[in-house]
């Protein structure tokens, strides 16, 4: 029984469609569980708090292109990457933000990220051991709170702050709290010595979104600015983008795929090309039919050395049989064995032989190949009526 004609096309799809499954399981795991951004929608991301605030009636926004903060009246800036940390600008563009009274929450993965705008201000960090931590002191809409979880399941850094005189405690026990305020002109410092209660995963768990609510409860205005600019890699380094997707396993699948595609076409004898148009199996083809298509077939291949090698042999062919000279014999020796007929003569012949050769040996166009039969012709002519005579 014949295979219909699909079977081929839904095999090689199916196993294609393995491969992609297969090398993707297989390529390293995604970054998307490890992005802080407010467009993550991994654990690590602040996605949820950015459609939580927005839905509680928030102007929320996202601070891209620079580090622009007019506009905002809050600025959050949860786990800034140690890639693109805080520059000077950046922290002075915060203090003066700060001092005119706008409210910044900073929430640290890496005390190094933003250092240009702790140390300026004076404050220190240092590791902590806590896991979770409840209010220091009532403040502000503490009374809901009891605790805030600080590491995720699998563990995680925390800091604890100390060093300002200002420095006030919000959250943690003794005198490096986790989580604290420090004024700044007539604005406020909220720092976090943990992203995870601002996560996508954090924030669900224990009284995490109480305490944000605390921090915003008292904010001057409700215009909301999520800081994209430190989540993002400095011009020319790592790219995050479509690029970093493609560069990763699906780069793979795709090449394995092509592979296959191209190794199916190689053995299959599949073209490559436009088809012939069709014509009757049952009909004998003309000795001019077989010309024109061996014509075509070089037409289109473009491989018309072989026509050029074979005006050659054919002129050592008819020159030999009319000067009784063997043809199989090598140019040189065909062409020595010609000296009888006239020094000239034979060096015609040996000039005509190897424009042939060089023509044979690249792709000539069809005006050098017409030139050359006319000269084998002229030659061959020439050579006849001499035997005759």
């Amino acid at each position: 029984m014949r295979r219909p004609a699909l079977a081929p096309v839904a095999i090689l799809v199916a196993v294609l469609a393995v491969l992609v499954v297969a090398v993707i399981l297989a390529g390293p795991v995604s970054s998307g569980d490890q992005d802080p951004s407010s467009t993550a929608d991994g654990r690590a991301g602040t996605l949820a708090l950015y459609e939580w605030l927005q839905d509680l009636g928030y102007g929320v926004h996202r601070i891209e292109s620079a580090y622009d903060l007019g506009g905002s009246d809050v600025v959050i800036s949860a786990a800034p990457l140690d890639v693109n940390p805080f520059s000077q600008g950046d922290g002075t563009a915060l203090r003066r933000f700060l001092e005119s009274g706008g409210d910044a929450i900073i929430a640290l993965s890496d005390p190094t990220t933003v250092g240009a705008v702790l140390q300026p201000l004076g404050i220190e960090t240092s590791a902590s051991a806590a896991t979770s931590a409840g209010p220091s002191q009532p403040f502000p809409g503490s009374e809901g709170i009891g605790s805030v979880p600080l590491q995720p399941p699998g563990g995680g850094d925390v800091w604890s702050f100390a060093g300002e005189p200002d420095l006030v405690p919000l959250l943690g026990s003794g005198k490096a709290p986790v989580a604290a305020e420090v004024r700044v002109g007539s604005g406020r410092l909220f720092l976090l010595g943990s992203e995870f209660p601002l996560s996508n995963d954090g924030l669900r768990r224990g009284d995490s979104a109480a305490f944000v609510l605390s921090l915003l409860e008292a904010a001057r205005g409700e215009s909301i600015g999520f800081d994209e600019v430190h989540h993002l890699p400095p011009i020319g380094g790592e790219d995050y983008g479509l690029s970093a997707v493609v560069q990763g396993p699906l780069l793979a699948a795709v090449l394995l795929a092509v592979a296959v595609v191209l190794l199916l076409l190689l053995t299959g004898g599949r073209r490559l090309g436009r088809p012939l148009p069709r014509r009757d199996p049952v009909q004998v083809p003309s000795a001019m039919e077989h010309v024109s298509a061996v014509g075509d077939l070089l037409s289109r291949s473009r491989e018309r050395g072989g026509v050029a090698s074979r005006y050659a042999e054919e002129l050592k062919q008819r020159i030999g049989r009319s000067a009784g000279v063997d043809p199989h014999l090598p140019d040189p020796a065909f062409v020595a064995s010609l000296q009888g007929y006239g020094e000239e003569r034979a060096l015609q012949v040996s000039q005509l032989l190897g424009d042939a050769r060089r023509l044979a040996a690249r792709r000539p166009d069809e005006r050098g190949l017409v030139d050359l039969a006319r000269r084998v012709d002229s030659l061959e002519t020439s050579w006849g009526a001499t035997a005759i005579r």
